[in-house]
This record gives C-alpha cells, structure tokens and sequence, in this order.
C-alpha cells in the first residue's frame, strides 16, 4: 500500500511540474535586445505574464557587473553594484532597488529553478530605458545616458546634494540615472523650491488670487500690453478654443506664465514630468520629509513685482514666438529665450555645464529678470543651504532647484566653492 501510495504522490508531482513547465514553455519568449545585440540565457527564457516581462534575474544582473548572493531561509536574491543594489524576495510583490521599496506588478517566482522578476523593474533601477524594437519583435534596453546636473556639497561630516532641476519635462529625462535616485533614498529630507504637490487650502488659494492674479484696479489686460500683443493673443486663444477675452481680467505675468506652460504642453513636455514633481511623489508616496527653499507667496510676489515694462516685453515675445518650434535656428543658436523648454533639456541631457552656464547668464540680457529670478532668489537660497549643511545631527538633504540656478556668477554651486565647501560634481 506504502508503495502505491508513493507511486502515486510521485505521478501527482510530475504531472504538477510537468505541466507548469510546459505552461512557462508553451508562453512566447521574449527576446530582449541590448542595443543590437540579443541577450542570451543559458537557463530560462524571458516571458510574458499578465503584460509584464519576466527575465531570469541571475544572468541579467550579473551580465551588468552585479555582484549577487543568495540567502536560502528567506528565498531572498541581494545584488550589489558600487552603491547600486537589489533584494527580490520570492513570492513577494515588493522589493527593493537602490534602497527604496518597488511594489511590482508581478511578484518574483522561481520557474524550473531559475528566478524570474520584471524586465521593467531590473533594467530601469540599473539605469536602463525599456522599449520596443519592432524590427525585431523584441524589448528594447536603452542605456540611460542622460547626465544632468548633480552635485554632492560637504562640510564636517554633513551633506547636501544639489540637483539642477527643470520644471516641465518628457519621458526622455526618464528613468532617472540611479545614482540620483540612490542619493535620494539615502537622504533624510527632500528640499524643493516649493512643494507643489501639496494642497493649498481654499482660504490661501484666494488670498493669492487676491493679491497677486487678478486687477482690481478697473483695468484689464489690454490696459497692460500693445494692441498689437493682445490682438495676437486674442488669436492663440481662438486656436486654442477660449473666448477671446478669457485672460481680460488676469495679470500681465499669469497670462505670460499660462502660455509658456501651453506651448511646453503642446511641444510634447508636462509639469508631472517635472524633475521636481519626480521626487515630490516619491517622497508623497514614501512620507520622506520635504522642506522648501521659498514659498509660494514669495514665488507670486517676485513675479507680480515685475515692471509692467518687463512682463510686456516677456508676454510680446512669447505670442510673438509661440508657433516656432523650439528647436528653431534662432532658439538654438543662444538667443535667449524664457519661453522655449527644449533647448534646456537637451542641456540637462547632455549635462553640459558650459552651456548651462552660458544659459544663465544670457539672461542678463534682461537685468531686471535676471536679478529677480536668478540673482536675488540665489541669496536666500543659499543661507538655507548653508544651514543644512551646519546641522548639528549631520542629517543629509536632497535638495533639487532649478538647473539657471546652480552655475553662472551668483550660481548656487559657484557661490558654495567661493566659500571653501568641498563640492563633487557627480
């Protein structure tokens, strides 16, 4: 009896293994393309399950310089690159990468004796973007290779890393090259210009609306700029479906703000994809403390206080440029423009100091914007960083700001050198 009833636990066992084998076989493998090569497995293939790509973890990371080891009692994978790191438990739909925790679509499995886990998850927190090559019906691992601007500032032992933010962005600032993200989850407080993502109450909405958007002075708009620039404006307004006089009882600055922020929009860029927003969330999401380096009522005030000279001139240019591309011959050639968002990607892309430099100081073309925006702003920015960094607990601080900020004469990152501070660009 003892004999049959193995024999018959062992057909039971087979038939189970043999059929979720066949199962993970008969699934369609995914080739996955590393430029224009394809990656390789010696055991396992990559496959589809509810819409995620799963790939074998070991010969992935490993193939990336992962060092890897394998902790038996809790069926938990760790991988270890310089600073970079994984732990993927099986069975276990949140993991880690970088120090920060990932609730993944599918969890990892162990599959005739390989682990699998996302293709989304590995190759994004290594610092890989993941597409589609439909030459060869295959996912896409991209290197990303975008540099930005990224600093570490030291004193006695405390910290503060610098980020150049932009504040509208796309999908080809993303995923974040890891070692920022790593910086970030290592820090104690997040710090932003304004927290943007936090709700402001109804009673504080109106208090700006107040003081800072509308007229209450019996004008309206076409009181403040040419009739040449409103009548122009009245025609982007018609393209865009709005009555011609919507903006009539809006501020000269909110009108210029609100058109930027439409021409970015319909160029392909968002505000959600802002660099700041990309931290924001995640310290929403984590409940990482955020501090910031101004207000918005300091942020409405200095714009409001632009002469109704300088925002005529700022709202003139923008109708006037709203339809050209900004990857136009005069944008890209170093004319100075505060309205055209392309040109400062492809800077932060390519992390080129020089040219953020060269950005930053050509608004001095405009000396009353540059002071208010860049010069005046920097000094109270940097008395908080310069806080930050004498902290007695030694507690470390991500701070990330808008990229015109940190170089240039009166840039943040110039000014802390000028002071001693030990900085690394990173």
């Amino acid at each position: 009896m003892k004999k049959l009833t193995a024999l018959f636990l062992s057909f039971v066992m087979l038939f189970v293994f043999a059929t979720g084998a066949q199962a993970q076989a008969a699934t369609p493998s995914v080739p996955i393309m590393l430029g224009e090569k394809q990656l390789t497995f010696d055991n396992g293939q990559p496959f589809f399950e509810n819409a995620t790509t799963l790939i074998p973890v070991k010969p992935f990371l490993e193939g990336l310089d992962y060092e890897l080891s394998w902790e038996a009692e809790t069926s938990t994978l760790y991988a270890s690159k310089g600073e970079l790191s994984f732990a993927l438990r099986r069975d276990n739909n949140q993991a880690m990468a970088n120090d920060e925790a990932h609730q993944l679509t599918v969890a990892p499995k162990i599959v005739n004796g390989t682990l699998y886990a996302p293709l989304r998850f590995l190759a994004e927190n290594a610092g890989y973007r993941v597409g589609w090559d439909a030459k060869n019906r295959a996912a896409a691992l991209e290197q990303q290779d975008s540099k930005g601007f990224f600093w570490k500032v030291e004193k006695d032992g405390s910290v503060v890393y610098l980020l150049g933010s932009i504040h509208v962005g796309s999908d080809d600032l993303y995923p974040m090259r890891p070692e920022m993200n790593v910086a970030y989850a290592n820090s104690d407080h997040l710090v932003v210009e304004v927290n943007t993502v936090a709700p402001m109450d109804e009673e504080e909405m109106a208090d700006i609306q107040k003081k800072y958007m509308l007229y209450d002075d019996n004008t309206t708009l076409a009181d403040h700029i040419d009739a040449k620039t409103y009548a122009k404006l009245q025609d982007i307004l018609k393209e865009l479906g709005a009555p011609e006089t919507a903006y009539d009882s809006i501020k000269a600055w909110l009108v210029y703000s609100r058109l930027v922020l439409i021409k970015s929009q319909l160029n392909g860029y968002e505000g959600g994809l802002g660099i700041d927003t990309y931290f924001l969330q995640k310290a929403l999401a984590s409940g990482k403390s955020v501090l910031e380096l101004e207000s918005h009522d300091s942020q409405f005030s200095m714009l409001n206080n632009f002469s109704d000279e300088l925002i005529a001139s700022l709202l003139k240019e923008t109708v006037e440029t709203f339809h050209q591309p900004d990857n136009s011959a005069e944008t890209m050639a170093g004319v100075f423009r505060t309205n055209s968002i392309e040109p400062m990607v492809n800077v932060w892309l390519a992390g080129d100091e020089a040219a953020l430099t060269e950005s930053t100081e050509a608004m001095k073309e405009k000396p009353e914007y540059y002071k208010a925006v860049i010069k005046d702003r920097n000094i109270g920015m940097i008395e908080k960083i310069e806080g930050y960094l004498d902290n007695e607990n030694k507690e470390t601080y991500f701070v990330v700001a808008g990229a015109g900020h940190m170089l240039g004469e009166d840039g943040i990152v110039t000014k802390l050198k000028e002071k001693g501070y030990t900085i690394t660009r990173l």
